[in-house]
Parts: structure tokens; C-alpha cells; sequence
């Protein structure tokens, strides 16, 4: 599984960058997750090069339980290959940006700073490798 997590903007914290590491890390033993950090840039759309399936995360988005997302992950991976997900600014995306999403996620009901909403991100998608592999990371 090869995933691709654009973040727009730089992780300014130092202790989110480092638990984001972390979990990066671990899912090396699931596949490639990859971080990208970057600037928007007019009015092109913020998604990497390579990927085949495109996922804004918004706060309209859909909302899975992780053995759902799991599951969605897998069937998105299996059908079209390396997957972006993009965590917007402050303020959302730009229109561009989720006007050519393939799918929006939202993390929950609440809003969530960029920085976390980034943070939870990469961690629930090293808890849906570890579903999918059937390991005793994910107790739910």
C-alpha cells in the first residue's frame, strides 16, 4: 500500500512533527506512507504527482469508524493504486483542491486544528494497516 499524506503548510510543532514520525515509521512495515508538506500555489490543486485516488480531508466529508476506514482503505487501494490524502489550512481548502477530490473524509463531528486533524490522520492510518494485517494495535 503506498499513501501519500500532503500537508498544506509546514507542522510548526515540534512534538506533533515527532509523533507524526513516529507513526510514519511504523507503518513501514505495511507499505510506503509518505508526507508532503507544501504551499499552495495559485489556484492549482494541491495533489502530488503519481496517485490515482484523491482524498480531501473536510469537515463535510464521511465519516468511518476505524474498522470501516480500514476496509475503505483497502477497497480504494486495490482499485486504484497509490492514494493522497490532503489535510487543508487553517481555513479548509482551496476550492480547486477539493473540487477535484475523489472522495472527502472528515475525522469526526468536531473541528480540529490542522496541525491535530493532520496528526490523527496519519495515526488512523497506521491503526487501518494494522487492521488489515491483523495485528493487536487496534483493540476496538
Amino acid at each position: 500500500m503506498k499513501l501519500v499524506v500532503v500537508q498544506t503548510g509546514r507542522l510548526r510543532d515540534p512534538h506533533v512533527a515527532a509523533l507524526r514520525d513516529e507513526y510514519v515509521k511504523r507503518f513501514g512495515r505495511f507499505g510506503k506512507l509518505e508526507i508532503v508538506e507544501r504551499e499552495p500555489k495559485g489556484e492549482a490543486p494541491m495533489w502530488p504527482a503519481g496517485v490515482r485516488w484523491r482524498v480531501a480531508l473536510d469537515e463535510r466529508g464521511k465519516v468511518y469508524d476505524s474498522p470501516a476506514f480500514a476496509k475503505q482503505l483497502e477497497r480504494w487501494s486495490a482499485a486504484h493504486g497509490p492514494i493522497a490524502f490532503v489535510v487543508g489550512e487553517a481555513y479548509g481548502h482551496h476550492a480547486p483542491t477539493l473540487a477535484s477530490a475523489d472522495a472527502q473524509l472528515s475525522l469526526g463531528p468536531m473541528v480540529l486544528p490542522h496541525q491535530l486533524a493532520h496528526l490523527v490522520l496519519v495515526e488512523q492510518l497506521y491503526r487501518a494497516a494494522t487492521i488489515l494485517a491483523g495485528t493487536g494495535y487496534h483493540h476496538g
